[in-house]
């Protein structure tokens, strides 16, 4: 059987420990881009929430898939190989925020880039504040040799699944009451929307939809990257390059699609709450009256499973254009039928007016 632990390690030279900390560290590339699942508080003072509409985040509970966590044993196996990460996330030129950790009994920090990297919400509580006077922040400690302060996150995002579009409320300002992922991603939405803001960008991660390459894109754009999995943005609808239609695949991303557009639909209620918001009367070329819309749709980004990836279509099947062939010879025998309906209508217009002028001349002449 394996020894679980090598208890003369204390022993071996310095130089040997320090090339077996080498060895077990993950190494970090320049442009690497993590995902992170966290959870999220409101900041709080006593039972009152705070004036700053500001939250902090830490790595969600029981989680073992975040970047953050590739090298999460030499962080915590002993002071030693604790050093060695400090210095090797600073040679690594990575920017030194840390989210916090909590596991064995004990907390503990690692880095991550807080510009770069995806932040993904796998809240308990899903608590938001509660003003939307100013824009909410998601921040984490950032340590630099002046001093550590707060920095905040700049890519947030959240998990999709089917349930998202169960059972969705009629009223926008319901949904936002929700204590839920869906209910959480709303307030954000519309906290963004009222200060006029585009951080942080908004992500949805669908692990479980297939999907293609945007068309015209040569390569698989960098990925982010998780514990062990890779995520690729993507689109989640396109029109094919080579039988022009417009693939959903499993259907997953089309549901995607639906949520989204409900939440727009929902979101035109909320469209007066902006404070700048006037209702256009006179529209002007140049200075037409301002009035904003909500719409949401266009700025979330998305996250796919780079293993969903599948190849583009070669083109219809003999089969699908023989049916293709036979639903156009139908539509073109349908619009003929209807331009001769519409000849013969015609026809009989023209008919009815001959009789009426001609009944009208008959009574001219009776001098009636």
């Amino acid at each position: 059987m394996a020894a679980s632990s090598f208890d003369p390690f204390p022993r071996l030279p310095t130089e040997l420990r320090l090339q077996i900390w080498i060895t077990a560290c993950v190494s970090y590339p320049s442009d690497d881009r993590g995902v992170h699942y966290i959870d999220v508080e409101p900041i709080s003072t006593g039972s009152m929430l705070s004036s700053s509409p500001t939250l902090t985040a830490r790595l969600a509970d029981g989680d073992k898939n975040s970047a953050c966590l590739r090298n999460g044993g030499l962080w915590t196996a002993c002071k030693e190989s604790r050093d060695f990460m400090i210095q090797h996330s600073r040679v690594d030129a990575l920017d030194c925020a840390r989210i916090s950790i909590c596991g064995n009994g004990e907390g503990w920090s690692s880095p991550v880039n807080p510009t770069r990297d995806i932040f993904c919400v796998k809240s308990k509580a899903w608590k938001t504040p509660d003003d939307h006077g100013q824009e909410w922040e998601i921040l984490l400690p950032y340590f630099s040799p002046n001093g550590s302060y707060p920095t905040d996150v700049k890519n947030v995002a959240l998990e999709f699944d089917e349930s998202r579009n169960k059972d969705l409320p009629k009223s926008y300002y319901d949904l936002m009451s929700e204590t839920s992922a869906r209910g959480f991603l709303s307030r954000l939405l519309y906290n963004r929307f009222l200060n006029d803001s585009d951080t942080p960008q908004i992500w949805v991660i669908v692990k479980n939809g297939q999907w293609v390459l945007e068309p015209g894109l040569a390569c698989t754009p960098n990925p982010y990257r998780d514990h062990d999995k890779d995520y690729i943005p993507a689109w989640p609808y396109f029109s094919c390059r080579h039988c022009h239609r417009t693939h959903d695949f499993d259907g997953v991303f089309k549901n995607v699609k639906n949520f989204l557009h409900t939440l727009d639909d929902l979101g035109e209620a909320c469209k007066e709450d902006h404070p700048d918001y006037k209702e256009r009367e006179d529209y002007d070329e140049w200075y037409g009256s301002w009035e904003e819309a909500f719409d949401i749709a266009t700025d979330v980004q998305f996250l796919a499973h780079r293993d969903m990836l599948i190849d583009l279509c070669t083109g219809p099947e003999p089969e699908e254009e023989e049916e293709e062939e036979e639903e156009e010879e139908e539509e073109e025998e349908e619009e003929e039928e209807e331009e001769e309906e519409e000849e013969e209508e015609e026809e009989e217009e023209e008919e009815e007016e001959e009789e009426e002028e001609e009944e009208e001349e008959e009574d001219i002449d009776m001098g009636i």
